[in-house]
């Protein structure tokens, strides 16, 4: 849903609020959509359609979206319009682009629940973690490498910490170039429709 992800869909607003659509081709299912703010900036980005399928392409996000037996592949996406984006199920439709990546965020939600857990039996877990994983100046959990390495290099007092098998636990999320590739979307089709109703 869209309020599962609100920053997004807020940096979404921010960044395209002056833009405009310019169609550059239009024959049918066949479009070529371009997306910008006419004064310059980034994230701009053109919407591309032919029978079945889409492609997103944008300042730092590239997509493919495919769909079958639906010809119109903006009906997939007009159906959830009024709900906002539906990135669960548009992510079965993608063909190329990045739709996960490492969730800091969850990763530092998972290590702190660890030390909680383990407080009891490992006094000063929680405050050890806390220094020498999520506030070190030795180590990030911005990357999914420096993490682990972080977890790795971890010991308070012969409590350490394990990284989860990935069907245990997994560590990703919607990438941010997904989300806003998604919020792209349906901000070009209700643009593109928008236009239509005009000239109808």
């Amino acid at each position: 849903m869209a309020d599962d992800y609100p920053e997004i869909a807020a940096r979404f607003a921010r960044e395209t609020a002056q833009h405009q659509m310019t169609v550059l081709h239009g024959d049918g299912l066949y479009r070529h959509l371009k997306f910008a703010d006419p004064s310059g900036g980034f994230y701009r980005f053109d919407l591309i359609t032919w029978p079945h399928n889409a492609f997103l392409r944008g300042d730092g996000f590239s997509f493919g979206f495919s769909i079958y037996p639906t010809e119109d592949i903006f009906d997939m996406f007009r159906g959830s319009i009024s709900g906002g984006i539906n990135p669960g199920y548009w992510q079965e439709k993608v063909t190329a682009g990045k739709v996960r990546d490492w969730s800091e965020e969850l990763f530092r939600t998972w290590a702190l629940a660890e030390a909680t857990e383990a407080e009891a039996r490992y006094p000063g877990a929680v405050e050890a973690v806390i220094k020498q994983i999520l506030h070190s100046d030795e180590h990030s959990t911005e990357y999914q490498g420096t993490a682990e390495y972080a977890v790795a290099a971890f010991n308070h007092s012969g409590f350490r910490l394990r990284i989860p098998n990935d069907w245990e636990k997994s560590f990703e999320d919607y990438s941010w170039e997904y989300l806003f590739a998604c919020h792209a979307v349906l901000f070009g089709i209700a643009k593109y429709d928008a236009a239509k109703q005009v000239t109808a």
